[in-house]
């Protein structure tokens, strides 16, 4: 017996796409063929059942998506009602009985039940029955469904533009990746059309209970018109047969309905998202232990009146027993959760926490995104939203990534994600750079066209719109596409828009490296590094240097664009300079020593023999030793004593030995003493940005180094031979 009904359920697996097909077919079956009683009661039980299935799933979903075949099996529904009462109608007054009494059963014994058991021997009680049953599902359910079905609909399309971006912005921001991204993508667009069509399928809930009043009361009249005319029955004789079993079938089918009636509210009200119905009902009804000993002091209260004593005295008792058994439930969690008062007290609010609506939570969360500050933020004008709205295949975001992961292997540092999003009082194309809240870079682009720079320092003759390369302030020209050849043969480099913000991101980037080092980027780096050098992080941190010590090393390193990807390094110099000095401008000096070959590297370039080469300014004796001369250091911050008069001298001489290297596209770097090299590096980065200084001693061996001019205090710099 086994194997035959084992290989039935497994056939029914395999094939239970089929299902819904045939059911639909069997319904075209029933409106055409005759059926038997017992065949009507198997189709009314299935109905009931249906409906009870369908009411019990609806309140334990927990999000909209657990149910989402429901507009689709509310139309089955439905039309399955309606079927059956197509065949009960034709039993009914097609029924070929003499006598009203073998009129009895002929549409099952189902119909036949509820109609004897609602009307009993008065039909007026049996029509004013279903007339409350039918006003109740149209007046207060379907209507109310119906509303709120076109409210959430009308609410979910409203915020779908929102909630992608917002999905866009968390990909941008690498909070999550491409999968997730698309995941939710998907059950966006699925809750869409699930309350669009829940909008439609409603109307189906609403069309059912006026059916099934107009099918009773023709039911009615063709019933009465049928036994006093064709049967020649008395009136009372044909109300007693046959309106009795209309009321029944009317019943039979609008019990079902009502219970469909009542799932869609639980549907479209969606009251359980996250929680099931039967979990918050109870937390949010009587959750707390003080309602339920108000309400039994309520119903005590009334005892005392006229109104009978009993019932209240003993709906208070019940009342008085939920209140202790919720007030015991409560204590054993506090116990659970520390047992001592300051448990209770810390697990007091985590309970109301969770009992907190999530339209509140939402709010709170809105509240805290606005006030939070990140680390990097891009925003864009209402002309370049598309750019970043196609989520991981948008080009900026794609430039943005590869920005990231070049500056980790370059500096060493992981770039923190990046937030991207719209910002209306930009103009048209315009973008804006933030770091940590504060701007350090705006430009506008122009999409459709390319920017083209000039490649020695010229810019030739192009039709086009004149402008500025936003990361270095280069004149530059926006042309067309058609123009890229004739800009590319002037020797233009020529760029597009999503490049020319992926070039501007990454140099504000790398300027300000320093302010994106956070201390737990340097506790995950210290984490890392532990896995290949455990005994050196061992023994260095805190016994020599603590992590706030050694963060304001790094940031002081990478204020000069020094790498600190050779962490290990940096640790053991840091940890061998702390015997001598404690302050962090001492300790980054002693770091860029066992970093000198890696400084060095960064701004040699290869000459035409293929040998490193290191084109620098040299700093003059007196220059050196006046700015050596007022460096000042107090409470580990360095300062530089000196009048404004003299540090524009400096400056100047500086800027004006250092031309040939602007002038020939080489990075400006000056050499000087290493007591005066801290502070000349102070006072040139405001004016000559990227200029880099180096100690004498930090100059390695393998690397030739170029005098190109000497930096002095008189009103020329003096040239000097290689």
């Amino acid at each position: 017996m086994a194997g035959p009904l084992d290989a039935s359920l497994s056939f029914v697996a395999r094939n239970r796409g089929a299902v819904l097909p045939a059911a639909m077919l069997g319904m075209v079956v029933v409106l055409v063929a005759p059926l038997n009683a017992f065949a009507m009661d198997l189709l009314v039980a299935l109905n009931f059942a249906l409906a009870a299935l369908v009411l019990v799933r609806a309140s334990t979903m927990r999000g909209p998506l657990d149910f989402s075949v429901f507009p689709a099996l509310l139309l089955g529904t439905t039309l399955f009602r309606l079927v059956i009462n197509v065949a009960s109608t034709r039993l009914i007054l097609g029924a070929d009985a003499p006598t009203p009494e073998g009129v009895e059963g002929v549409a099952g014994r189902f119909i036949e039940s509820f109609g004897r058991m609602v009307a009993g021997d008065s039909i007026v009680v049996g029509a004013v029955v279903f007339a409350i049953l039918v006003v109740v599902q149209f007046v207060v359910i379907t209507k109310g469904a119906s509303r709120m079905a076109e409210v959430a609909a009308r609410f979910a399309l409203d915020a779908l533009p929102g909630r992608q971006m917002a999905i866009d912005a968390d990909v941008s921001a690498g909070t999550i990746d491409a999968a997730e991204a698309r995941r939710r993508r998907d059950d966006l667009a699925r809750e869409a059309d699930f309350f669009g069509a829940m909008d439609g399928a409603s109307r189906f809930v609403r069309g059912d209970a006026v059916a099934g009043l107009v099918i009773t009361a023709v039911n009615m009249a063709g019933g009465l018109a049928v036994g006093m005319l064709q049967k020649g029955w008395t009136f009372a004789e044909t109300a007693r047969a046959i309106t009795v079993l209309t009321i029944g079938d009317g019943l039979a089918a609008q019990i079902p309905a009502f219970l469909i009636a009542v799932a869609s509210g639980f549907v479209v009200t969606r009251a359980g998202r996250g929680r099931t119905l039967g979990e918050e009902v109870p937390a949010q009804l009587v959750g707390a232990p003080r309602i339920l000993w108000a309400l039994a002091g309520f119903m005590a209260v009334l005892a005392l009146t006229p109104l009978p004593g009993a019932p209240l005295l003993a709906g208070a008792a019940i009342a008085a027993a939920a209140a202790m058994l919720a007030s015991r439930a409560a204590g054993r969690a506090g116990a659970a959760g520390g047992g001592n008062p300051r448990a209770r007290a810390d697990a007091a609010p985590s309970r109301r926490a969770a009992l907190v609506e999530p339209a509140v939570e939402r709010r709170a969360a809105e509240m805290g995104a606005l006030l939070a500050v990140e680390p990097l933020e891009v925003e864009v004008g209402a002309g370049l939203v598309d750019l970043v709205r196609a989520g991981e295949s948008s080009p900026v975001l794609r430039r943005i990534e590869a920005v990231r992961r070049q500056v980790a292997q370059d500096l060493g540092i992981v770039v923190p994600p990046v937030r991207l999003r719209d910002e209306r009082s930009l103009a048209w194309g315009g973008y804006r750079i933030k770091v940590r809240g504060a701007t350090v870079g705006e430009g506008e682009l122009r999409l459709g066209e390319l920017l083209a720079m000039p490649g020695d320092g010229r810019m030739p003759s192009l039709p086009g719109t004149p402008t500025r390369e936003p990361a270095f302030g280069l004149d530059a020209i926006w042309v067309t596409p058609a123009t890229r050849a004739r800009a590319e043969e002037l020797g233009c480099a020529v760029a597009s828009p999503e490049a020319v913000l992926g070039a501007h991101f990454a140099t504000l980037v790398r300027r300000h490296a320093d302010e994106l080092l956070t201390r737990e980027h340097v506790s995950d780096l210290l984490q890392e590094l532990s896995r290949r050098a455990p005994r050196l992080v061992q023994d260095t941190v805190p016994a020599c240097i603590r992590p706030g010590e050694l963060q304001r090393v790094m940031q002081l390193l990478l204020r000069e664009r020094v790498p600190v990807r050779d962490l290990e390094a940096v640790l053991e110099s840091v940890a061998d300079a702390a015997q001598r000095v404690r302050d962090p401008h001492g300790l980054a000096e002693a770091a860029r020593m066992a970093l000198r070959r890696t400084i060095c590297q960064q701004h040699a370039r290869a000459d035409e023999h293929g040998r490193s080469v290191l084109a620098c300014v040299v700093a003059g004796g007196a220059l050196d030793a006046l700015v050596a001369g007022a460096v000042r250091c107090s409470d580990g911050e360095l300062s530089i004593d000196m009048p404004a008069a003299e540090a524009g001298r400096v400056v100047r001489a500086v800027a004006a030995a250092a031309r040939p290297l602007a002038e020939a596209g080489l990075p400006v770097v000056v050499v000087a003493s290493r007591g005066a090299r801290a502070a000349l590096a102070r006072l040139l980065a405001p004016h000559i940005p990227g200029c880099a200084v180096l100690a004498f001693d930090e100059l390695v061996r393998g690397i030739e180094v170029e005098r190109v001019a000497e930096a002095t205090l008189d009103a020329a710099p003096t040239e000097v031979a290689a």
